[in-house]
């Protein structure tokens, strides 16, 4: 096709015709969801419609489908044609659709989307005009059928993007995952068009879960493949990968980190930057990049993921540090620290922790905020890093503080707070060695960090051993800026300070002088010049508070160590140089609580300063001084300081000298001696009596001292120590701490949150311990203690702290167990008011006081007092019905009360319910007392039920259970400790009936069971309607709770109930009716596994003897033979044991005699035999007799009692079988009066036979030969039947037993021989069969006789085919056990067994005679495994030609299959000799029976020489040779015999084809030596066998000769390719005489070719390369291409001879081998010129079949043949002006084969 035609045919594809409707009509056929056959059909209309109708369910689902209604789906869209829109137009309806494309991804899984889509893909062809968008649309769901159908509307021609998907459309299968993750890593334009599509999509809010999902799980994969891909030897070309890589994802994840409303979106890309991270090496500013994008990008709902990104980014990092950015946004997380402690435990967070303790500690010095400082703490406290980064974050820690002094300083509290920090690091058990090995490992300066943050770090490595080291110069340390003198210049200038600094929490001007104080300290010179500054007053220091307030401010304050102890020195330094006359006590509260701090330098400082106020007191006292103590009327302002209890100095010395002084030294290393030494010297216990008592008044004053100034100091850790160690003494010398402490207690209430926070935030406390030691001022010994606390949080109180009031209720709870119980009955009736609403102003109190209540140990007199208000409570209430009518007192005739007012009857059950809540939970077992109110409360509750008409559920429940509680601990006891007689089970057994909650019912009956076992007599007369209930409802639950319940109610009620029925001289059984009714009702309700336990349980308790029978027969009854009913009933009889189980089926078959009574009695109680509603006496029996013979079959009492026999107890033996004795008196008895009801009879013998079915074999035979005895057939047939059942289901082994039935056998013998009863005598064979089968080895000698009896006239001599048919099975199975021993019943069984298999062809087909036909052969197997030497070469005659018979006649197939098993046992066990003389004598006989019976005799050869050694085969060579030249012969036989022939030719080619099956079997097992004999034997019975005018005959043999030898030289290929010499003469003669053209020879002919080949394919011998053997052949094998003259002949001749001619120049193997072919063969590729016909090629058929021949052989040989092509070429040449055109057309193609070989063209040798 020319350039231009092509490409007009291009545009013609692609362009559209409007006029073509057709081609309109298919293009819009393309359908998602209808067959194009149907689509084909539809109009728009109509698709309109169905499409429309999708579109607005979907409108109906989200609003934002809508705007669509005016587009793409309005009316107007059906005549829209996108062929005729211009390309602007079709471009604004892309938009539209991807649109919508874009929002209904999300719903493509329901059909009304299905449906919209529809309409774009039919009306706007999106398939083709939006391929990709709409691929990408529907790829979330490629596995799905609905991605199978786009696949095949999508255009052949898909784009390279989506080429991944184009063998899948090809196929029709959808495509995995992997080939889609494989195309996005490899296709870069799949990759763009993927990422694009969910960027878009995103960016218009319609993304979803689906698409979200698979585009994270594919690219994820995708891009961890790309990196694997990318992995190089080479680093710098895997970084060149990996750059490449980048730039392509990076752009995506930048934008995809701006879709912040897109949460899956946001965390896809965290997935795909965690797996960059992971599998990339990125450089550092990427990283860093990455992290700021990934916290700019992260919200509530994605800030976990975000956590988890960042940390594995930050793991990447060679370092620890943050970018700016990401650290400011973890720490603007509201629990940051806790979401990394979650992500920690999974994903390692070291390095992001590590650059959050640098972020906290860079520029720390300039923050402000407490934010860093908190988070900082929170990583090292909650141990959140490994040992190793945690020293690594130490190492940061301390480097910042050792630094500081570089970057000028850090401020006080920056100062403090490390300082606290580094001594946590020292301090903590978990952290103290981590910070010891930090130092120990680090190069850190640790005195210019002690230097620093004035401290002391008592973690400090010893010293290192000291090693030399080579001397370096060491450059001169910067000069640090002087900070110290600008500060205290700009105090020189101020005045003294008015007043003391202690006066208030925060003083004016005191940071400022503690800042310049705190620069001084290291430097004594600073120290002294700050001592002396004017502000400060030392020189009046003795007389004004100034100077030694100042420095009790700095150490009470939680400065840094160093600070505070320089403050403790300067002080020390002052007092001991000061004069004798100051009394200095008002130092003692705050160096006590100092005393208790953590820092052991402060206790030894403190301790220090003790010990010279302690000289001055000691020089006070010499001087006699009386005067005022320091700073009496100041210390903490002029009227603070008025309340201050001050102590005389002598009183202060004792103090100091018999208490403090002697303990100081444990003070400085025991933070808690201080407080202890405090607490015994309050209480007056004393450890060491030599240093003298302190006595009360001084105790009191002491106490009231320290009380003094824990209230007014302003200081509020020097409050807080104070506290902590008053606390300790509840009260001194006759007073409480709570009146002394209570000013403190008011004080702190009155403070708001934001005062609270500030106070604990300026001095570093903990909010929650300050509430605690203040509120714990309050103590039990205080008389209104709980009063004090109530009023602090009660009304008036103005108190608006929550935790303070938490605070206060917690204290109540501690201070609860320590208070009288009579303090406890007052403090619980306030609680209660308030709990309940009833006291004004402290509905914010009501669930403080509950939980109180709730925490706390009410005693019995409390909860009495509280029960008693809800009858009283009830009592009221009527007062709230309507005025006109009262409540009726009868529970029986309630009238429903109106309720006026809501409100109050709703407080009134809050009331209850948390009256009976607190009882409840109160353990009311501990409490009998409450009994009877808790049964006034349920009878009040009852009655209020009814009036309210209200279930109340909830209420009862928990009146209930605390009496269940109660009963259940009396249960246990010899006495209730409760008066019985409050008890009313009316009332719970009310509840039990009339409440619909389970909860209730279950705790009920509990409760009525408990009951029943301490006052049986109260509750027994209302029981019944108990089981009824449990009948109906409890029974049916499934909960472990429920089947408590059950279990407790049984145990308990029943015993109880059948003792009183006893008492009362009733039937137990009788009496009880009505529950066993209700529980055998209630069965198919019950949960299935729960069935047998329940049922068990109650059975044991009522009494197995007394009441298995009723409950065994009324389940019975009620459901028949139900499964589910029968398995729980065997269960139930197979516990008890033998005596009782026969018992129970005793009285169990009373029952059935008591129901065909004319009065019955117990049958009518229990089963309703002759009640209205009762069923026929007739159907219970069959349904109970049934279920009888199923429990003595299932059950285990055969085991039971073979057992119970076994051993010694004779009389339990005894009783055994007087039972078994009177059970089968019973049915037997049942038996003959129910004759003529025939189910019943039936029934009755079904329990007969399960019933022998529980003896052993031994005693069962015993039984049975009593029975036997009786004249009844039916009867003796029954057991005959049972016997053999028994016999093989479970034979029994042992040896007694295998010798009783062994013993049995002249029983049944004498049966077959006496019986004239057929059906009889065949229960009797058929249990000789399975006696003989399973026990005759044992003994057979015993067997022999029945054998001759059983193969005799008696059975298989008798008329009837059953007994027959028996007897013949029953035959083969003796001979099998008997084997030579059956030789004497032999003659008779192969007589007879012959004559019933002629019977059995000679009728009509029928059932009888096939089961015969088979009973006989099955027989002749036997015989031939057993017995194969016994049957003699006359037998086998009659029987081969018995099955011979059969194979002709028209029998079953399955029979067929039986005679032919038979005959493959007889070859295969049978001497061979005997086997093939019987056929050889029979081969007529089978030939004359037809086909299927010669193939069977072939088959038993077959199978003789397979299965026989080779030495059989030998030996047998003749009559083999004679079989098979007989079978061979077969189609001259048949042919000449013409209409009277039995074989068809199809059935003669499959007899031929398996005799030559069978001789090369033969042929294998024999030596060159034997068969080259039997080869030339059967040439010559081939050739020269039948006379020459016999020509047919002659040809028909030929014929199926060389269909032999085809197989033959096809089979064993070249180890007979000598054998051919042999017959190429003779060959040769058959190619000149045989022709296709003739009916008769053709066979032959084809044969003879097919015969050549073989031979010539498989020459290895180089046989066929001889000059002589292949000029003899080749000359007559080409002239057959001489008989393709006409079409059909020409194809016969390609197809049979053109093979063999190739396959012969193959073998020759010789240029002039091949010259001498071709010479031969060309002269057919001619016409003749001189018009004879020798040259062979005037007809061009013949031309043909030569051309087919040298294009076979020049595919065959190629170039080896093609060395002749100059002998060809001119033959060529003049067959390219054949005028036949096939014949030209064959000879191109030649040409063209031939340049295909030479690679070159002919063109040049041809002209």
């Amino acid at each position: 096709m020319s350039s231009l035609a092509a490409q007009l045919s291009q545009i013609a594809a692609q362009s559209t015709n409007e006029l073509d409707l057709k081609a309109q009509r298919i293009a819009h056929s393309k359908s998602l969801i209808f067959e194009q056959k149907i689509a084909t059909s539809q109009d728009f209309d109509t698709l309109y419609q169905i499409c429309y109708e999708g579109f607005q369910e979907l409108c109906a689902l989200d609003p934002r489908y809508v705007p669509f209604n005016k587009t793409i789906f309005s009316e107007q869209s059906k005549a829209e044609d996108r062929t005729q829109m211009s390309a602007a137009q079709n471009q604004e309806l892309d938009v539209v659709i991807e649109s919508f494309l874009s929002l209904v991804g999300e719903r493509l899984q329901l059909t009304p989307a299905v449906k919209a889509v529809e309409w774009l893909i039919r009306r706007f062809r999106i398939h083709e005009y939006n391929t990709g968008f709409v691929t990408l649309t529907f790829l979330p769901y490629h596995d799905s059928k609905l991605f199978l159908n786009l696949l095949s509307i999508l255009p052949d021609d898909l784009t390279p993007t989506f080429k991944a998907l184009a063998p899948y459309k090809r196929g029709l299968i959808n495509p995995p995952r992997h080939p889609l993750i494989h195309s996005v890593s490899t296709n870069k334009q799949f990759f763009a068009a993927l990422n694009n599509y969910v960027l878009q999509v995103c960016r218009q809010q319609a993304h979803h879960h689906a698409l979200i999902a698979f585009w994270a799980t594919v690219m994820t994969e995708a891009v961890a493949g790309m990196l694997d891909a990318a992995r190089s030897g080479r680093r710098e070309a895997e970084k060149a990968k990996h750059e490449d890589i980048l730039l392509r994802v990076l752009p995506i994840l930048s934008e995809g980190f701006t879709i912040k409303t897109a949460s899956e979106l946001i965390v896809g890309c965290y997935m795909i930057t965690v797996v960059l991270a992971q599998n990339a090496s990125l450089e550092d500013h990427v990283l860093d990049t990455l992290m700021e994008a990934v916290v700019g990008s992260w919200t509530e709902e994605t800030v976990n993921s975000g956590l988890i990104c960042v940390a594995v980014l930050a793991q990447r990092k060679p370092d620890a540090r943050l970018p700016k950015k990401v650290f400011k946004a973890v720490l603007k997380l509201r629990n940051g620290i806790q979401q990394l402690s979650q992500i920690s435990t999974e994903y390692q967070t070291s390095h992001l922790l590590l650059g959050l303790v640098a972020g906290c500690m860079a520029d720390i010095s300039k923050q402000s905020d407490t934010a860093r400082q908190e988070l900082i703490s929170s990583i090292f406290n909650n141990g959140l890093l490994q040992e190793q980064q945690m020293g690594q974050g130490m190492a940061i820690v301390l480097r910042t503080a050792g630094d500081a002094h570089k970057a000028g300083g850090l401020s006080l509290e920056v100062q403090t707070y490390l300082a606290e920090l580094i001594d946590n690091f020292g301090r903590s058990e978990s952290l103290k060695s981590i910070f010891q090995k930090t130092l120990e490992e680090s190069s850190l300066d640790v005195t210019a960090i002690e230097q620093n943050l004035q401290t002391v770090i008592e973690a400090v490595p010893t010293t290192r051993a000291i090693e030399d080291v080579e001397m370096e110069d060491v450059e001169e340390e910067k000069e640090q800026p002087d900070t110290f003198t600008p500060a205290f210049e700009s105090l020189s200038s101020e005045k003294l300070f008015k007043g003391s600094f202690l006066s208030a929490q925060s003083v004016p001007g005191f940071d400022k002088a503690v800042q310049t104080f705190a620069l001084a300290v290291g430097f004594q010179d600073r120290i002294d010049k700050f001592t002396d500054l004017k502000v400060l007053g030392k020189s009046e220091a003795t007389q004004a508070p100034q100077f030694l307030s100042f420095f009790i401010r700095v150490f009470s304050t939680p400065y840094p160590i160093g600070t505070r102890a320089a403050a403790l020195g300067v002080i020390s330094s002052y007092l001991s140089t000061c004069p004798a006359t100051i009394d200095p006590q008002a130092l003692l509260p705050f160096v006590f609580a100092t005393l208790a701090d953590s820092s052991e330098r402060i206790r030894r400082e403190s301790a220090g300063l003790l010990a010279i106020i302690a000289r001055l007191f000691k020089k006070t006292k010499k001087d006699d001084s009386q005067g005022k103590p320091w700073a009496h009327d100041s210390l903490y302002g002029p009227e603070a300081s008025k309340h201050i209890s001050w102590l005389p100095t002598r009183d202060m010395q004792k103090i100091l000298e018999r208490v403090l002084l002697p303990g100081l030294e444990e003070c400085i290393f025991d933070p808690e001696q201080i407080g202890k030494v405090l607490e015994k010297t309050l209480k007056g216990v004393t450890d060491d009596p030599s240093s003298g008592d302190i006595k009360k008044p001084l105790r009191l004053s002491f106490f009231t001292f320290l009380c003094s100034h824990a209230v007014h100091v302003p200081l509020y850790n020097v409050k807080l120590a104070i506290l902590k160690q008053l606390n300790r003494v509840d009260k001194a010398g006759g007073t409480t701490r709570t009146k002394a402490l209570q000013p403190l207690l008011e004080q702190w209430r009155k403070f708001n949150d934001n005062e609270v926070k500030e106070i604990c935030e300026r001095e570093r406390l903990s909010a929650s311990e300050v509430e605690q030691a203040i509120v714990s001022v309050v103590t039990p010994k205080e008389k209104d203690a709980f009063n004090i606390l109530l009023s602090n949080v009660g009304p008036g109180s103005e108190v608006s702290r929550v935790s303070f009031i938490s605070a206060v209720f917690n204290r109540v709870k501690e201070i609860w167990p320590k208070i009288p119980e009579d303090r406890q009955l007052f403090a619980s009736e306030a609680l209660l008011d308030i709990s309940l609403g009833m006291t004004a102003g402290t509905s914010a109190l009501i669930d403080y006081t509950k939980d109180v209540l709730r925490s706390v140990v009410l005693p019995g007199s409390i909860l009495h007092s509280f029960i008693q208000k809800i009858p009283v409570s009830l009592t009221d209430v009527e007062a709230l019905g309507p005025a006109p009518k009262r409540r009726r007192t009868s529970q029986n005739n309630m009238v429903a009360m109106t309720v006026k007012d809501e409100t109050e009857l709703n407080r009134l059950l809050e009331k209850m319910t948390f009256i009976l809540e607190l009882i409840d939970g109160s353990s009311p077992e501990s409490h009998p007392q409450l009994a009877d109110g808790l049964f006034q409360t349920l009878a009040a509750l009852q009655h209020f039920k009814s009036q309210i008409q209200s279930g109340m559920s909830y209420l009862l429940s928990l009146a209930l259970g605390s009496l269940l509680a109660i009963v259940n601990r009396s249960k246990g006891l010899h006495k209730p400790q409760f008066d019985i007689s409050v008890i009313r089970a009316d009332l719970v057994v009310d509840c039990v009936r009339t409440t619909e909650s389970p909860q209730v019912q279950n705790v009920a009956l509990l409760l009525v069971a408990g009951l029943s076992v301490i006052a049986p007599e109260l509750v027994l007369h209302s029981v019944m309607p108990i089981f009824t209930f449990m009948g109906s409802n409890v029974l049916r639950k499934d909960d472990d709770y429920s089947v408590s319940v059950i279990d407790q109610t049984i145990d308990q009620v029943v015993p109880a109930l059948i003792q009183s029925l006893r008492s009362q001289k009733r039937d137990v059984v009788s009496g009880t009716s009505e529950l066993l009714l209700s529980f055998t009702a209630a069965f198919e309700h019950i949960p299935s596994h729960r069935r047998l336990r329940l049922f068990h349980a109650l059975i044991t308790k009522l009494g197995t003897q007394d009441f298995l029978f009723a409950v065994l027969a009324m389940l019975a009854n009620r459901y028949a033979m139900d499964k589910d009913v029968l398995t729980m009933m065997t269960g139930l009889v197979s516990d008890p044991d033998v005596p009782t189980e026969l018992t129970t089926y005793s009285k169990y078959l009373d029952l059935v005699t008591d129901a065909f009574q004319q009065k019955p009695s117990i049958s009518q109680v229990l089963l309703g035999i002759g009640s209205d509603d009762g069923r026929e006496p007739q159907k219970v029996a069959v349904d109970l007799l049934r279920a009888l013979a199923h429990l003595l079959k299932h059950s285990s009492l055969k085991s039971k009692m073979a057992k119970a026999f076994d051993s010694a107890d004779e009389a339990e033996a005894g009783e055994i079988r007087n039972l078994f004795s009177r059970i089968l008196e019973q049915v037997l008895n049942i038996g003959e009066s129910v004759q003529s009801m025939k189910p019943v009879s039936q029934a009755c013998g079904d329990v007969l036979s399960a019933l022998f079915g529980t003896l052993s074999l031994i005693d069962f035979l015993d039984t049975i030969e009593v029975l036997l005895e009786r004249p009844n057939d039916e009867l003796r047939r029954k057991v005959l039947r049972l016997l053999e059942t028994r016999l093989r289901q479970s034979p029994e082994r042992d040896g007694p037993s295998q010798t009783r039935i062994l013993d049995f056998l002249p029983t049944l013998v004498h049966i077959v021989q006496s019986s004239p009863d057929i059906l009889l005598k065949h229960a009797a064979v058929a249990c000789i069969d399975r006696i003989a089968e399973q026990y005759g080895r044992k003994d057979p000698s015993k067997v022999m006789d029945a054998a001759q009896v059983v193969a005799g006239e008696a059975c298989i001599g008798q008329e009837d085919d059953r007994i027959r048919v028996m007897g013949v099975l029953c035959l083969a199975s003796m001979a099998e056990v008997l084997g030579h021993a059956m030789i004497p019943a032999l003659p008779d069984t192969l007589e007879r067994s012959l004559h019933l298999l002629s019977l059995s062809l000679e009728g009509e087909e029928g059932q009888a005679n096939s089961k015969l036909h088979d009973a006989v052969f099955s027989l002749f197997s036997s015989l031939f495994v057993n017995l194969p030497t016994m049957v003699s070469g006359t037998y086998l005659d009659r029987i081969l030609l018995a099955s011979f018979k059969s194979a002709a006649s028209d029998i079953d197939e399955s029979s067929d299959e039986t005679r032919l098993d038979a005959l493959k046992v007889m070859a295969r066990k049978v001497d061979m000799s005997a086997t093939l003389g019987a056929i050889d004598r029979n081969w007529q006989h089978a030939v004359e029976a037809g086909p299927a019976a010669t193939q069977e005799a072939l088959e038993v050869i077959n199978i003789a020489i397979d299965k026989h050694p080779k030495s059989a085969t030998v030996k047998n060579v003749n009559l083999l040779t004679s079989v098979l030249f007989k079978a061979l012969d077969l189609r001259r036989e048949q042919i000449s015999q013409g209409s009277r022939a039995v074989f068809e030719l199809d059935e003669l080619d499959e007899v031929e084809e398996t005799v030559n099956g069978v001789a090369i079997k033969m042929i294998y097992k024999l030596n060159d030596t034997l068969f080259r004999p039997i080869f030339v034997k059967m040439i010559d019975w081939a050739t020269a066998g039948l006379p020459k005018k016999d020509t047919q005959g002659r040809t028909l043999r030929l014929t199926t000769f060389y269909k032999f030898l085809q197989v033959f030289f096809g089979t064993l290929k070249s180890i007979v390719t000598g054998y051919a010499s042999y017959i190429l003469e003779h060959t040769v003669a058959v190619l000149n005489q045989a022709s296709p053209f003739d009916k008769t020879s053709k066979p032959l002919w084809v044969a003879t070719m097919r015969m050549l080949r073989n031979a010539f394919e498989h020459d290895q011998d180089e046989f066929w390369q001889s000059p002589s053997h292949l000029v003899q052949i080749s000359k007559p094998l080409i002239s057959q291409l001489a008989h393709a003259t006409t079409s059909s002949m020409a194809a016969l001749v390609i197809e049979e001879a053109v093979p063999a001619i190739t396959e012969l120049a193959t073998a020759a193997d010789s240029t002039d081998n091949h010259k001498e072919l071709n010479s031969v063969l060309m002269k057919f590729l001619r016409p003749s010129s001189s018009g004879k016909a020798s040259a062979g090629g005037d007809n061009p058929h013949t031309r043909l079949a030569a051309l087919k021949t040298e294009q076979a052989l020049t595919e065959q040989l190629g170039e080896e043949w093609l060395a002749l092509l100059p002998e060809m070429l001119p033959y060529i040449s003049e067959l390219l002006e054949d005028e036949d055109e096939s014949v030209e057309r064959e000879v191109r193609r030649w040409v063209k084969q031939i340049e295909e070989v030479l690679g070159e063209k002919l063109d040049d040798m041809l002209t």
